[in-house]
This record gives C-alpha cells, structure tokens and sequence, in this order.
C-alpha cells in the first residue's frame, strides 16, 4: 500500500506547475488557507486555537499570506483590540482554483474505473475519510 501512496505522492505533487511556483506556500499557508476557506471570518485566537499553534505563529503565517495578498486583517469597530483575518479577493480566486483542480483530479480518478469500481472505491474513500487520523509527531521529530 506505501509503494501505491508514494507513486500517488510522486505523480500528483512532486511535480509543480508554473502558477504554483509562483505562489510557494508553505505547509502551515496552505493550512491557514483551507481553514479560512471552511470558514470564513475569524478572530485572530479562534484562528491559532483551530490550527492549534500560539498566536504568534498565526501571526507570522498571517503576515505571510498578507504580504502575498492572500489574507486580509482587519479590527473591528466596536473594539479595536480584536483583530480578524480572512480570505483576500485573490485568496477566494486561488481558492476556487484550488477547487476547480482537485476536481479534475477527482475525475481523472474516477474515469480510470468502471461504475461498480467507482462505488466501491466512493464508499471506501467515504470509510478512510471518516477513521483517518495524523500520526501522532514523535519526540525526535519536534524541533526544538
């Protein structure tokens, strides 16, 4: 099953496409993108706590995405010590793209199998998708 995973890894992300060269994302971007894309509007604590990281390190991966005009942050009115973060225009257009992608990708998947295969292999992605966990980080791989 690894050797299966690994082909699947090399195939769809080992190689870039010239737009994603152009963005370079890091892992913890990518995270902050999706969870704003899920979400929408958040304060700046209810974002650190959902990628689980001290706000400074939302703030720095915050800074980021501003600087590639990815992210808007904003204060609210009413208390100028809350500080909100969310999707840019250019961050809902790299969003939609994103979407529109993984949909191609999805096809091709699906258009390799016959329609009994799909069901199956729907409903066992439907059973991954539910029981997946991360692997929990072991203490030789924390930085410290």
């Amino acid at each position: 099953m690894l050797g299966y995973l690994d082909a699947l890894f090399q195939r769809l992300v080992l190689p870039r496409q010239p737009a994603d060269s152009a963005l370079d994302c890091s892992r913890e971007e990518v995270r902050a993108l999706i969870l704003l894309g899920s979400n929408g509007r958040m304060m700046m604590s209810d974002f650190a706590a959902s990628l689980g990281v001290p706000l400074s390190t939302a703030t720095h991966t915050v800074d980021r995405l501003v600087n590639k005009v990815l992210v808007v942050r904003n204060r609210r009115d009413e208390d100028r010590r809350v500080v909100e973060v969310e999707m840019s225009e250019n961050g809902r257009k790299l969003q939609a793209a994103f979407h529109s992608k993984r949909q191609g990708v999805a096809r091709s998947w699906l258009a390799a199998l016959r329609p009994g295969e799909r069901e199956i292999f729907l409903e066992l992605m439907a059973k991954i998708t539910l029981r997946a966990e991360p692997e929990p980080e072991r203490p030789e791989e924390i930085q410290p």
